[in-house]
């Protein structure tokens, strides 16, 4: 009499490079509450440096349609998104602390390429362009504005568009991969450079700085793709806080 087979587990899914979205979730909570925090706190900071964080306000915009849910809508709105994201992973929903305190060094070092090509490359040298320091905000409002700002652009150009992007191109229109992954790349650095300047940001149009920030665009839209989105956040907001600190 054969014995009965054992019910074989399915298999785990590979995520190679990809950070878990429960992790990257939890690395990104202390940075995106104290964002909300602060401006809590210091809500003339936020209406005197729109040109910061264009990003939250149009999350904050797109949610206003739907009803009024006050400043916190971005946040849950990540929240939402990375939890589901996990759930449609089927992954076990345990925290890798280990990879999650990594990801604050990860962010840190990813940050240097950034900085050596602000470096290289130094926006004061393009002109002149709103300055976080004209308004006179706080250390607190600065870092909080930096962090903001790289949480909530790497939310909508890189997490949205991109994702967006693949569906059109892989799912609807079946075409190759990596020619969309390239693509996709490319449309979102673009827009992202573009958003600084009207009719979205306040920055007269300045070749020089749009170079720029396309070039960095497409950095972070390769931590993006390769380590997923609360790398390339955490990597943005890193960068930003490192130049306030620094100014």
């Amino acid at each position: 009499m054969a014995k009965p087979k054992k019910a074989q587990r399915p298999p785990k899914p590979q995520r190679g490079l990809l950070a878990r979205p429960l992790d990257s979730l939890v690395f990104l909570l202390p940075l995106i509450i104290f964002f909300q925090v602060a401006f809590l706190i210091y809500p003339d900071a936020l209406a005197a440096q729109p040109q910061r964080v264009i990003a939250f306000k149009l999350v904050q915009r797109f949610f206003d349609l739907f009803g009024q849910f006050g400043m916190w809508a971005p946040a849950l709105a990540i929240v939402v998104i990375l939890l589901s994201t996990h759930a449609a992973s089927r992954e076990p929903w345990t925290v890798h602390l280990n990879q999650v305190s990594l990801m604050y060094a990860e962010a840190m070092f990813l940050a240097v390429p950034l900085l050596v090509l602000n470096w290289a490359i130094p926006l004061s040298s393009l002109g002149t362009a709103p300055a976080i320091a004209d308004q006179g905000p706080t250390v607190i409002e600065t870092i909080a504005l930096g962090i903001g700002a790289g949480v909530y652009e790497e939310l909508i150009f890189r997490l949205f568009l991109i994702s967006i992007i693949m569906m059109i191109g892989v799912d609807l229109l079946n075409s190759p991969t990596s020619m969309v992954a390239v693509i996709a790349v490319g449309i979102s650095a673009l827009v992202f450079a573009a958003h600084h300047h009207p009719p979205l940001g306040e920055e007269p149009f300045e070749l020089g700085r749009f170079v720029f920030r396309t070039m960095a665009g497409v950095y972070l839209a390769l931590v993006f793709w390769f380590r997923g989105y609360g790398p390339a956040a955490g990597c943005h907001a890193a960068y930003n806080v490192a130049l306030a600190l620094s100014a």
